[in-house]
């Protein structure tokens, strides 16, 4: 089994990368793609590397594809690579820009000691992720439910919601190219976007360099899973698979548990 998407407590899953990796060998996994949020620090802090699997190291950069928010998977990266590194800085200095804006519209929305909390995650934490705000609000009571702190604050239309100031793709693109990874759509049926322009996304991301897209991921519908099998093979593009992992109490996601890529698209670990 190969899963080539997943995340550890350097983003916004919650286990260490050495719990990661337990995890997917007690699981059969033989090769796992680390790619937190705009970060690679979870693979450079490894200091031993399993016998049992192979750890392929990569990075999901969030992007702009015009107004369109989008992650891209940088797989099998050389985390060495000076570019990326100031690359995903920047990125990361971003992201705690945006966390800040985002406390200001919550003390504005009502959000009692927002501005404190988040500018205590910003100063103590490498990396700052709405879900990491999102949390916040739950445990203070603000929402019942995760996923109702993105409805009513977080998402687009949401109290709080800042408009995301990303790289754009053909930068994304290039850097991952530049580590010498593949640039690959992560999860395309999740961004609500309609048939048409998705599949002109794919034109362009194929023309701008890139080389595969995702997809075999959890919750997927075999029908979106078939017209992106046949949008890979008609653009000459890879296909990869990845649960998306982020935590082990989210039983609807699990390690390695998703569809197998249909056999006649090229899988993009061929590819190292």
């Amino acid at each position: 089994m190969i899963d080539l998407h997943t995340h550890t407590y350097y983003s916004d899953g919650s286990l260490s990368p050495v719990e990661l990796i337990d995890m997917a060998e007690q699981a059969g996994i033989k090769q796992l793609a680390i790619s937190d949020h705009d970060s690679i620090d979870g693979l450079l802090s490894l200091e031993l590397l399993p016998e049992k699997l192979r750890v392929i190291p990569s990075v999901e950069i969030s992007t702009n594809y015009g107004k369109q928010g989008l992650h891209i998977l940088g797989l099998n990266i050389d985390t060495n690579n000076q570019a990326l590194q100031s690359f995903l800085k920047q990125q990361q200095k971003n992201r705690k820009q945006r966390a800040l804006q985002i406390a200001n519209k919550l003390v504005d929305a009502g959000v009692e000691h927002a501005l404190d909390d988040v500018s205590f995650l910003v100063d103590s934490q490498p990396m700052v992720c709405r879900t990491h705000i999102a949390q916040l609000l739950l445990e203070q009571g603000y929402v019942k439910k995760f996923s109702d702190a993105f409805k009513k604050y977080l998402a687009k239309g949401g109290k709080a919601h800042i408009k995301d100031d990303w790289f754009a793709i053909e930068d994304v693109i290039s850097i991952i190219k530049s580590a010498g990874g593949q640039a690959v759509i992560a999860h395309p049926m999740r961004y609500g976007m309609g048939a048409n322009k998705l599949k002109s996304l794919i034109e362009d991301f194929k023309a701008l360099g890139g080389d595969g897209i995702e997809i075999c991921y959890p919750n997927i519908h075999p029908g979106h899973k078939n017209l992106l099998a046949t949008w890979a093979k008609t653009f000459k593009l890879c296909g990869s698979q990845g649960s998306d992992f982020h935590n082990p109490d989210k039983s609807w996601v699990k390690l390695g548990k998703f569809a197998p890529l249909p056999d006649d698209v090229e899988p993009v670990w061929t590819r190292w």
